[in-house]
């Protein structure tokens, strides 16, 4: 329900023309639609000159009594309202008036909702729930914005990781020198190994950068053990002891005791 104080405390507001030299009536020849079987004029037109409405082809005559015909309109010279025959509607006429000025009524005084003679809702409600709308809306624009500034940089920041830890393997060449002649235009992620030295070097950009020592030249994993291991892809050292697990390393040296030997040039 309405605040009815607020209601009885809005004003309507009148604008009154004098008609005189000083203050003379507003000429008015302005296009307007007919609906609900009525037209709302600008402003109040003065009594005195008329209306007069033109278009549809039709000799439009003003009447102030009596059956309103489909070529007869009635005027209601207090609010500014021309009655119009049901067959009319939805058209657009031509008024021409001189206009002595309108009322101007608060939007808490124009009802929009009503509960048999309850007004529960009025213009000036409607467009205050409007306004909060369109600001809830606004402020959900700029999170959603904001939520998608910060995806975007956790995007562009998982996108760097990626691009500086990941690993393109390529096949191997013997020297440093010979990384360079091979590899002339390499890209991020690049991953060659020497094989003079064991090294991985790992194109970052800029330079290839030494990333470890190779798996490959730092040795291998073995099982020792008198039965088969169960993984089929596991080195395998025959022995009578009980299964452990071994590491076995390059070297330029042989071992001392008949062991397997990983020869390195």
């Amino acid at each position: 329900m309405e605040d009815t104080p607020k209601l009885y405390n809005d004003p309507i507001l009148s604008k009154k023309r004098k008609g005189s030299i000083d203050d003379p009536y507003q000429l008015y020849n302005e296009t307007q639609v007919i609906y609900n079987g009525k037209a709302q004029l600008t402003e109040i037109p003065n009594r005195e000159m008329r209306i007069e409405v033109s278009g549809d082809g039709k000799l439009w005559k003003e009447i102030e009594d009596g059956e309103l015909q489909d070529d007869y309109f009635k005027v209601d010279y207090l609010n500014g309202v021309v009655f119009f025959n049901a067959s009319n509607e939805g058209k657009s006429l031509q008024f021409k008036y001189s206009g002595e000025g309108a009322y101007y009524f608060p939007g808490s005084r124009i009802w929009t909702k009503r509960d048999g003679n309850e007004v529960t809702e009025t213009l000036d409600s409607l467009t205050e729930r409007a306004r909060k709308a369109t600001e809830e809306s606004e402020k959900a624009t700029e999170e959603s914005k904001e939520i998608t500034k910060w995806t975007r940089a956790a995007t562009s920041d998982y996108e760097n990781v990626v691009e500086n830890t990941r690993k393109i393997y390529l096949p191997m060449v013997y020297t440093y020198k010979d990384l360079l002649d091979t590899y002339p235009n390499p890209q991020i992620g690049w991953t060659v190994t020497i094989r003079e030295t064991g090294i991985e070097y790992r194109w970052d950009g800029f330079d290839w950068i030494n990333i470890s020592i190779s798996d490959k030249f730092d040795g291998y994993n073995i099982v020792s053990s008198y039965v088969e291991p169960y993984n089929i892809r596991t080195v395998w050292l025959r022995t009578n002891t009980s299964p452990s697990k071994k590491r076995v390393k390059p070297s330029k040296d042989a071992p001392e005791t008949n062991l397997i030997w990983i020869r390195k040039e």
